[in-house]
């Protein structure tokens, strides 16, 4: 799942920035468009959060957003998204299945882990994973 997506180190993200571009993959999924008060309340940020966070999406070539209108992913937004989400989704499993750690605690482990943890060590977790299965 993980290994085949590549990460563009140019684009690198802060923290707070990839949170922003996993829920806008993850409610791009869910709903045609995604609007900047959604992600406000998904995120529990405020709207003028939204519009700095978005701003600087749209300068590394992230995500596009005409004034006043949805926000989208663009190519290579919607890859580093779904690179991100996977990259959570793995560590959450990991920790549940392997750790006995509650979904709750987790899911914010997790959420925490997923920004800093090297490419590397991930996709030998991934692989550890997939022989224990």
């Amino acid at each position: 799942m993980y290994q085949n997506m590549h990460y563009s180190s140019e684009k690198k993200l802060s923290p707070s920035k990839e949170e922003y571009l996993k829920a806008i993959f993850l409610l791009s999924e869910k709903e045609e468009a995604v609007r900047s008060i959604d992600l406000a309340v998904y995120l529990g940020v405020s709207k003028p959060s939204v519009n700095n966070a978005i701003t600087i999406l749209q300068e590394k070539g992230l995500v596009v957003k005409p004034l006043g209108g949805e926000i989208c992913l663009t190519d290579e937004g919607r890859t580093q998204g779904k690179r991100i989400t996977a990259k959570y989704q793995l560590l959450k499993q990991f920790l549940v299945a392997c750790c006995k750690v509650n979904e709750e605690t987790a899911s914010k482990d997790a959420c925490k882990i997923e920004h800093f943890i090297s490419d590397e060590a991930v996709l030998a977790l991934e692989k550890y994973c997939s022989e224990i299965k």
